[in-house]
């Protein structure tokens, strides 16, 4: 055990209520008080759900990257952002007492952050991926995958250590046989316990649930639809949505209500916030709907499966995610083969909920891990 905190910067794109900031916030509250100075880096000026929590275990600073207008002007911003983005991250290192560790969560700009870490002397550097392909404005572009393969290269020789959260996230950022999947600190095992919360969900109706922001890539319009299609063999059927708009300016969720006001199905949905008792609403839900287009490693499902919920996940989502209880679909099928494939689960195993074993993802365990990497013993 050291005698002073060891001091880790994060850097992430905002502190929103999403799966990589979570994993930044287990961490930092097993350890956040004797072990370990947090602090954060921010590349956005968005001000997000867990600020002022963070704030207990260390700072919190940014460095804003403005939007562009323009398609090309986009393009541009990603090579002349590199350059930017080094160049402040390395005034900024400079200018702070030493950290021991800096441990950088942002697909398209881990090589600049971990390039100026190097430069700036900091010892222990972690490149780390949440996703194994780009998505929304990414997907799909010669110039981002060039760019990632040059960043690819330059981890390789600057970073300390590569994580991914699946095989294909870390070679994603790391090339082929390269990098380290890791397990991220997920499962909160005193708070997702079906001990303190036992199934709520045997009086035979089958309950939906979705947990995660309200955009394309969640894809809750088609869990809608797959509602719809339940309910016409199950009228009683139901569905909970927890989240929020990806920003303000997003009609997603315009789209989600009038689809549900047009399917008739407004007694049938409920939605619930973004700091709503997720345990408590799974424990009174059937199954988990996961019909993403593309996720890393959804927390989730895995969250889910510790209550001993069964999910019904998109084939676009990693394998690596099933614990046992996850049955991956494809979204080409459609909702009615979805909804057909709930009905005949339920009717063969009933309502009762089988727990699997999760220990392995306990993020007390793997906080403990982190800790070993970030002290640069592992």
């Amino acid at each position: 055990m050291s005698e002073l905190p060891t001091k880790v910067l994060q850097i992430l794109s905002d502190f929103k209520k999403g799966g990589v900031q979570a994993e930044v916030m287990y961490p930092a509250r097993l350890l956040g008080k004797e072990d370990v100075h947090f602090d954060a880096l921010l590349l956005s000026d968005t001000v997000g759900y867990y600020e002022d929590e963070f704030k207990t275990y260390g700072s919190i600073y940014r460095m804003s990257l403005k939007s562009k207008k323009t398609k090309l002007q986009r393009v541009l911003a990603i090579f002349t952002n590199y350059f930017s983005v080094k160049k402040y991250v390395y005034k900024f290192l400079k200018s702070h007492e030493p950290y021991d560790a800096v441990h950088v969560r942002h697909l398209i700009y881990n090589a600049p952050c971990i390039s100026a870490a190097k430069k700036a002397g900091v010892p222990v550097r972690i490149a780390h991926s949440a996703v194994d392909r780009p998505h929304g404005s990414y997907k799909d572009r010669l110039y981002v995958t060039l760019y990632l393969k040059y960043c690819a290269h330059v981890l390789r020789k600057k970073a300390t250590k590569i994580f991914g959260v699946t095989k294909g996230a870390v070679e994603y950022i790391a090339g082929e046989g390269n990098g380290i999947v890791i397990k991220n600190p997920t499962i909160a095992i005193d708070r997702f316990n079906p001990v303190l919360y036992p199934n709520k969900n045997t009086d035979g109706t089958i309950r939906l649930i979705m947990v995660g922001s309200f955009s394309s890539r969640k894809n809750q319009k088609f869990t809608i639809d797959v509602l719809n299609e339940l309910c016409k063999k199950k009228p009683d059927s139901a569905l909970t949505l927890i989240g929020y708009p990806r920003s303000s300016k997003e009609t997603y969720l315009d789209e989600m209500n009038q689809k549900i006001r047009d399917y008739g199905l407004d007694k049938n949905v409920r939605f619930l916030p973004q700091d709503a008792d997720i345990p408590l609403a799974m424990s009174e839900s059937t199954f988990l709907l996961m019909p993403s287009l593309q996720e890393g490693l959804p927390n989730v499902a895995l969250e889910a499966q510790a209550m001993g919920l069964p999910c019904f996940v998109s084939s676009d989502v990693s394998t690596e995610c099933d614990c046992g209880l996850c049955r991956f679909l494809e979204l080409d099928k459609g909702a009615a083969f979805w909804a057909e494939a709930l009905i005949e689960y339920a009717d063969k195993n009933g309502f009762d909920k089988k727990y699997p074993d999760m220990s392995e993802w306990d993020n007390k365990r793997i906080s403990e891990d982190y800790l070993e990497y970030w002290r640069g013993n592992k």
